[in-house]
């Protein structure tokens, strides 16, 4: 429902160039496998999931198919992301999603600082960082606007409403933080695509401190 084509993850996805046999895409949290499905022939997909029971239930053919359907080669690795993406290669991801986040209760050491360095370097020098922060409960959008300015990065959102209007899609708020404009491509060039208002202080979270009450959507707001 999130994940549907015409919605910000189908949009950032084909902004990249999907006809490379080296193109590699990285994905924070698995679920059922959905994004698999974007998958083309000569693709390399790596999931990071913390959950053996979720990574048996998405691989399995009678339960989901988004994995054994998928034309792209695809591999789960298993564990905390942050401790699977420090085994891997630097500069590896084309786009890395970050897609954890949309219950009440997230892994905050995925929204710090440390882990924000941690993705930039898994990924290429081109390459996109894209945050699913679709959550009923918290507004993580400055919080992400907030990492990015503290790197020196930039960061562009898009809230996806009109999809829901469909049936089967449900409106998506989704962040993309690159190293320059340049790397957005045409996400740039589209006005569905907004530069974020930043938070107030505290600016970014770190390993040491975080604070999920200032993210809390309160009622009336």
């Amino acid at each position: 429902m999130y994940y549907h084509k015409n919605g910000p993850i189908g949009q950032i996805l084909s902004a990249r160039d999907t006809s490379r046999d080296t193109h590699h895409i990285g994905v924070v949290g698995l679920g059922i496998g959905t994004l698999a499905a974007y998958g083309k022939a000569g693709q390399q997909w790596t999931f990071f999931e913390i959950d053996p029971a979720i990574a048996d239930l998405a691989s399995d053919p009678r339960q989901f198919t988004y994995l054994s359907d998928s034309p792209a080669r695809t591999r789960i690795v298993l564990g905390d992301a942050r401790i699977g993406l420090r085994k891997e290669s630097s500069a590896m991801f084309d786009v890395l999603v970050i897609d954890a986040f949309s219950s009440d209760s997230i892994p905050v050491h995925l929204l710090t600082r440390e882990a924000l360095q941690l993705y930039m370097a898994k990924l290429k020098p081109g390459g996109l960082l894209a945050f699913h922060i679709s959550n009923n409960f918290l507004n993580l959008a400055p919080l992400v606007a907030n990492l990015a300015r503290d790197a020196g990065l930039v960061c562009l959102e898009r809230y996806d409403d009109q999809g829901a209007a469909s049936l089967g899609n449900a409106a998506a708020q989704w962040a993309v933080v690159a190293r320059s404009t340049e790397a957005l491509g045409s996400l740039a060039r589209d006005p569905r695509w907004k530069p974020v208002a930043a938070a107030g202080m505290p600016n970014v979270w770190t390993d040491d401190f975080s604070n999920p009450l200032s993210v809390v959507r309160w009622m009336g707001n």
